[in-house]
């Protein structure tokens, strides 16, 4: 408690000199100094603390306003496409908000609705994400509206919504120009819990039935958690299993993105777009960026123009 009380006087400082120019100036021309204090109830002495120890590195800021008066632009097309490199660093940006609880997105006014409505959208990233209520994307990556192209259904996968997901990806890509891609799994993730369930009660001889859509589904993703289990080997556990699907499942949706769209894989090959997956934490609420998939080479080599249910 003690330390915290410390380490509370310098963050407010760290804030001050952080988010305010009028204050830094005055600091650095000597006009002004902010130092801080600890007054103890029992004995009416005032602890002087000094200065900040970073204040130097806290004049260096260029901030003119706190995150929460700040807040973000919407993207329409006449900002034009962003480049793929910058799009991924603003989704690292955006997730490093939403962590430390400083994010700058939520202040949408009615001009930027209309803006949105009469110039149109410019999503400066798609993202295909799990339909699970604790990852919400644009939260996740302190997006505004506008911002990110949203595909979701439980345990991101293109397993039973081929049509649906490349279709509404190639639109995106060819007629919205957006550059950057990211497949975005998460921890936890039930979809994946219950296909790896399915996959070790088949291996044990009790194969789950079909009778409703969702056993379909979770055993169209079965076989992701079955090559994660042969990767593990025979004596990896059922949540190593899952951990380990949850991973290769991101790289699974990407490789049929791949595979089965001629639109995708020339905007790849030609470096037009970038494909890269990530997994989302939802205890620490950081995305684990994991880079494009491992097969990307040999799939942009494709020769399939449609997937297996469309074909």
């Amino acid at each position: 408690v003690s330390q915290t009380i410390r380490v509370n006087v310098f963050r407010s400082i760290q804030f001050l000199l952080t988010h305010s120019e009028s204050l830094r100036e005055l600091v650095r021309k000597g006009e002004l100094e902010i130092q801080g204090g600890i007054y103890h109830l029992e004995t009416g002495r005032v602890e002087f603390l000094g200065r900040a120890p970073n204040q130097k590195e806290l004049l260096a800021s260029d901030s003119t306003l706190p995150p929460s008066v700040q807040g973000l632009p919407v993207r329409t097309p006449t900002d034009g496409p962003m480049p793929h490199e910058e799009a991924l660093q603003v989704l690292k940006d955006g997730n490093k908000r939403f962590v430390s609880c400083e994010p700058l997105a939520g202040n949408v006014t009615t001009g930027m609705r209309k803006a949105l409505v009469k110039q149109g959208q410019a999503p400066l990233a798609a993202i295909i994400g799990c339909a699970d209520s604790r990852a919400p994307l644009e939260t996740v990556f302190d997006a505004m509206p506008g911002d990110i192209f949203v595909l979701r259904n439980a345990g991101n996968t293109c397993t039973h919504s081929e049509g649906s997901m490349l279709g509404s990806l190639e639109f995106c890509l060819s007629a919205l120009g957006t550059k950057m891609v990211m497949v975005l799994g998460h921890t936890a993730c039930g979809a994946i819990k219950g296909a790896t369930a399915t996959h070790l009660a088949a291996k044990s001889g009790n194969k789950p039935q079909v009778t409703k859509a969702l056993d379909a589904l979770l055993q169209g993703l079965s076989v992701v958690a079955s090559k994660a289990a042969d990767e593990l080997g025979p004596d990896a556990t059922e949540q190593q299993i899952v951990n380990h699907t949850i991973k290769l499942n991101v790289f699974h949706s990407i490789d049929f993105l791949l595979q089965y769209s001629p639109t995708i894989r020339e905007k790849v090959a030609s470096g037009e777009v970038e494909i890269q997956g990530g997994i989302y934490d939802l205890e620490s609420g950081e995305v684990e960026f994991l880079g494009r998939s491992p097969a990307q080479e040999t799939l942009v080599k494709s020769g399939a123009s449609l997937p297996p249910s469309l074909a």
